[in-house]
């Protein structure tokens, strides 16, 4: 497998009450195309300030982000914004559905800012929902499913994208065991189909599940 990711001596510096704070420490590391990473470590450690990172929500004070052969640290705005709509998927813990959409329309809300047609939407859609085994329940609101099955929107939204790369923060921090077992079985069959999925958590059981582990502390890789 060939590097999709290479991370060259990044550091990401915060002020915080006149003293500077390395979020990032010096940090360097590989992902190759197809990879499952589960990153863990403590609070404040680094891991989400390293997901923004690789998400192109933010970018390094110093050191080298290339992804899939281009360069990112030196991007603008415009082209970072670019790079992850093209790219880049985000599933949080919190799902950030609205909650006046209903399922089908949380996951076409991407499809229209990218200015997809309704017929080129729907077949997108309806296969993204398909994928996570919610297409009974595409007219239902968010409130009328449970927290397993809104995490399931959540990723049939990412999927509608098509993205390379899946960016999963605590996906099941909010879930029981037995739904997070099936929400990481999605995650699992994804990866299978060729996605690179890169997963924070602090669950041992999940992280265990992924192709290798990155362990952070105090803003440094240390395994």
């Amino acid at each position: 497998m060939t590097a999709l990711i290479q991370i060259e001596h990044v550091s990401k510096f915060y002020q915080m009450g006149g003293e500077t704070i390395r979020a990032l420490d010096d940090i360097s590391l590989n992902i190759a195309h197809g990879e499952f990473v589960a990153i863990m470590g403590p609070s404040g450690s680094g891991k989400s300030t390293l997901m923004n990172i690789i998400g192109c929500l933010d970018v390094s004070d110093e050191g080298v982000y290339t992804l899939d052969g281009k360069q990112i640290h030196a991007m603008r705005d415009t082209q970072l914004a670019e790079i992850r709509n093209q790219k880049i998927g985000f599933v949080f813990q919190s799902f950030n559905l609205l909650p006046r959409l209903s399922a089908y329309e949380n996951v076409e809300l991407p499809l229209i800012y990218r200015g997809l047609t309704r017929k080129q939407r729907e077949p997108l859609v309806l296969q993204a929902l398909e994928a996570v085994d919610l297409l009974d329940r595409r007219k239902h609101m968010p409130s009328e499913l449970s927290g397993g099955q809104q995490q399931r929107v959540a990723i049939a939204r990412t999927l509608a994208g098509d993205p390379a790369i899946i960016l999963a923060d605590e996906p099941t921090g909010a879930l029981d065991s037995k739904t997070g077992i099936e929400i990481m079985d999605i995650f699992t069959r994804l990866n299978d189909q060729g996605r690179t999925i890169i997963l924070i958590t602090h669950d041992h059981a999940v992280a265990q599940q992924a192709n290798r582990i990155v362990r952070f502390r105090d803003g440094r890789l240390v395994h």
